[in-house]
This record gives C-alpha cells, sequence and structure tokens, in this order.
C-alpha cells in the first residue's frame, strides 16, 4: 500500500498521486523521511574520495561515500575500484561547480601553497610554476 505524506490517506500501489491533496504518493513514512540524494560522482582514487568529500563538507555541502570496490591481489581491476561521492539533490549542482573550481587549482612544488592554474609564477614564493 501507498500514502499520502499529506493527508494520511491510504491507496493502492497502482496509484501514484492522492486524489484528495494532488501529493505524490509514498510507499513509508521512511521514504518520505530519507533525503533525496544522488550520485554526485564516481571516483576511482579512494584517497581522493575522501579528499573531495572534506573539501565538500567544509563548504557547508554534506556527502557520504559508497565504496564499491571490488580488491583483488595482486593488482586491483581498474573498472572495479570505484567509490561514489553521495550528495543531497540541492546541493548537486553547486557541490559540482565547486569541484571544478577545485580542480583548477595548481600547488607551489616550493611552498606548497594553491594557487590558480593560469598562475605562471607564485604568487606567495615567487617561485616558477611548472607545467603539469
Amino acid at each position: 500500500m501507498k500514502y499520502c505524506p499529506n493527508c494520511e490517506e491510504e491507496f493502492p500501489d497502482t496509484h501514484f498521486l492522492c486524489s484528495e491533496c494532488n501529493e505524490k504518493l509514498v510507499l513509508s513514512k521512511l521514504q518520505e523521511e530519507a533525503p533525496d540524494l544522488v550520485i554526485l560522482c564516481t571516483v576511482l582514487n579512494e584517497a581522493n574520495a575522501h579528499i573531495m568529500r572534506g573539501f565538500l563538507e567544509s563548504e557547508g555541502i554534506p556527502c557520504q561515500l559508497e565504496n564499491i570496490s571490488f580488491h583483488a591481489e595482486p593488482a586491483p581491476v581498474a573498472d572495479l575500484m570505484k567509490v561514489r561521492l553521495w550528495t543531497l539533490r540541492e546541493d548537486a549542482e553547486q557541490a559540482r561547480r565547486l569541484l571544478e573550481e577545485r580542480e583548477r587549482i595548481q600547488v607551489c612544488s616550493v611552498c606548497k601553497t594553491e594557487v590558480d592554474e593560469q598562475d605562471e609564477i607564485c604568487p606567495h614564493c615567487g617561485d616558477r610554476l611548472e607545467e603539469c
């Protein structure tokens, strides 16, 4: 059975909208209370996934990691070494934008300070930045 989260009227599983409230029907109270999560990205490097999560959480965007890795010895199978980064649907666009901006940052090899991608000289120590 499905029910309306607004008026709590019950309906058969074949219904999708409440005939009284025109609300979308849900299967249970748990479904109603569960956050609307989306996959933000899939990362092949587990350490990078943790770094991305920490970065986004420091920006106020809650995230979850789902380790879908299959660790085969002695060498990992590339397509099976994945970590999914999940976030709330309403935060996904901002999170993707922040991650794209973050990728455009480089680190000075001398002073280890983050600098913009287009910088040729480190504004902090004056060292010439290496091109990757």
